[in-house]
């Protein structure tokens, strides 16, 4: 009996303990009950805030709720850096200890991120990044630097976004590398994008975003979004706080382009393919050369043309091409959308001629405005494609814009290449009214005196009833002088719906624009001063640093309604 009564005690303290260890091991929130959605918050530390000489060798963080341990310990920023953090956790709490010598008279800042999440399904995360100092000295520096990043595309999150502050005090900053030297400051964005870099010690700085996908708090360029300002900052004892400071994402391109595929489809025709879209403007032509690998003879090119919508796939027309031999091809003055320079190593392939003829005869191959097609803009711009390269001339009365009753409509046609052009009209076409894109391909001969296949193509479609149309009319602001000779260039972005619609204009001298002519909808409006005249906005480029042309973003996102014009929008140049 005795035995027996020793034998359960044994078994219930045994159950016990391993019900102890289990509450304890494993931070399982309580079944049943509303889905939690509100974020997990730090309810105290240590040392606390602002707590001057302060020697000890540990931090502690009570959380209100339990939370993700590795995504605690991957989010804690300690400035300036502080290795070998070790970590002990209790329930929601946690004790963070390290070995190193704290400096003396030293301003600690310690950043927890908003990566933290709690235990839930989906996880919520940290709503602001957590920051608290403490100095081994009498004084807590005083700086700030505050500001908001903007995503690179509207519907990409602007939370989690490191902020690297790297102090210039005493450095040239041409030599700051964000690739090698990790920053003196940390903190991360919000929801909303905006961020606090807190207890900045006085002097100049230089800000970078990056959505740092290695976590390892350096640059990574084409891995790593950056963000860059367009300009240094400094705080000092009489200008304390820098605030309104406006970063727009982007991501760098550094690889050079490379030809990659080359493909003879008939005996004048070839295909070449490059690894990345390339540069297809008027002041980069593309030069291709083809070379018999026996005699070094070059056989002539008569066209280069990309096969749009792509610019990575090139048709290469030639003369005659012999099946038996081969031939390098070999490309230049080729440049990425980057301005990257092709890769001099990856810039020719061998090839073998095709015994192909070839037959086809050429034809229209695609319109950008399907026939029936409602809802047209007022002022199009209609894209015709070709299925090879044509001779422009006996084309260039071919193609005309008509009314309902067949009388022309003035345009203007230009050609992107020798298989593509446009045709745009001249005047603003009449709301909810038909109107007919009429090819006449009678005369038409392609690059070798070969009649079109077919004479005749109408395609009609109707313009939109205006209205449906509003505007967005406003002010940009810029209170720095050293541009006022660059344009600025506004833009409104459709966010509410897909593909995203985007409508810019130029704004007058004094700052004032419209937008016309828009549909209705919800619009992110922004601006910049296009200081390289490229009609793009330069996002700059975090080594060797450039700053970010100069821009700024309405308030809010505008709600736009039809027949109800939307005026007294304000834009603030950074």
């Amino acid at each position: 009996m005795i035995g027996n009564v020793r034998l359960l005690l044994k078994s219930s303290v045994s159950l016990s303990l391993a019900l102890i260890f289990l509450s304890c091991a494993n931070q399982i929130p309580p079944p049943g009950g509303p889905i939690d959605t509100t974020p997990p918050t730090i309810i105290s530390v240590y040392p606390r805030p602002n707590t001057l000489h302060y020697s000890e060798k540990r931090l502690d963080l009570a959380f209100d709720k339990y939370v993700d341990h590795r995504s605690v310990e991957e989010s804690i920023f300690i400035s300036p850096y502080i290795s070998d953090l070790e970590f002990d956790w209790s329930g929601k709490d946690v004790e963070v200890t390290f070995s190193g010598e704290l400096r003396k008279n030293t301003t600690y800042v310690v950043t927890v991120g908003t990566d933290v999440t709690d235990l839930r399904s989906p996880p919520n995360h940290l709503a602001q990044s957590f920051t608290f100092a403490f100095s081994t000295g009498s004084s807590i520096d005083r700086g700030g630097i505050r500001g908001r990043i903007f995503p690179m595309k509207p519907q990409d999150p602007v939370d989690g976004v490191m902020l690297f502050a790297y102090r210039l005090t005493g450095l040239n900053p041409d030599t700051l590398d964000p690739r090698t030297q990790k920053p003196d400051y940390i903190t991360q964005t919000g929801k909303g994008g905006e961020f606090f870099l807190r207890h900045l010690a006085f002097g100049p700085y230089r800000i970078i975003a990056i959505r740092d996908q290695y976590r390892n708090l350096l640059y990574d360029p084409e891995v790593d979004e950056f963000g860059v300002p367009p300009h240094d900052y400094s705080v000092t004892l009489a200008d304390t706080l820098q605030d309104d400071v406006l970063l727009q994402m982007a991501k760098e391109d550094t690889s050079a382009p490379r030809l990659i595929s080359v493909d003879a489809k008939d005996r004048h025709h070839i295909q070449i393919e490059f690894s990345e879209f390339i540069d297809t403007s008027s002041t980069r032509p593309l030069v291709v050369s083809v070379t018999d690998t026996l005699t070094d003879n070059r056989i002539h090119v008569f066209s280069v043309y990309p096969e749009l919508p792509s610019t990575s796939k090139f048709t290469v027309v030639t003369g005659t091409q012999d099946s038996t031999k081969g031939y390098l091809l070999a490309v230049d003055s080729v440049r990425d959308l980057s301005g990257n320079p092709a890769n001099q190593k990856a810039s020719s392939l061998v090839f073998t001629g095709s015994p192909k003829a070839d037959t086809l005869l050429p034809r229209v191959t695609a319109t950008s405005v399907k026939d029936s097609t409602r809802g047209i803009v007022l002022r199009p711009t209609i894209q015709i494609l070709f299925s090879d390269a044509v001779n422009r001339a006996t084309l260039e009365d071919a193609v005309t814009l008509q009314d309902g009753s067949g009388n022309d409509i003035p345009s203007s046609l230009t050609w992107l290449n020798d298989a593509a052009c446009t045709l745009r009209s001249r005047h603003e076409l009449s709301s909810k009214s038909w109107y007919r894109l009429v090819l006449v391909t009678y005369n038409g001969k392609d690059w070798d005196g070969r009649s079109f296949r077919d004479s005749l193509s109408v395609i009609r479609f109707e313009t939109l009833d205006a209205e449906n149309l509003s505007s967005i009319e406003g002010t940009v602001v810029d209170t720095n002088a050293a541009e006022r000779n660059a344009p600025i260039i506004v833009i409104a972005d459709r966010v509410d719906q897909k593909p995203q619609n985007s409508y810019s204009t130029v704004a007058t001298q004094n700052g004032s624009f419209t937008i016309a002519e828009i549909e209705e909808g919800r619009y992110v409006v922004h601006a910049f001063r296009d200081r390289n005249s490229t009609d793009k906005f330069d996002p700059g480029r975090p080594f060797p640093y450039v700053g970010s042309e100069r821009f700024g973003y309405a308030a809010d996102t505008l709600k736009v309604r039809a027949r109800w014009p939307l005026e007294g929008v304000r834009i603030e140049l950074e």
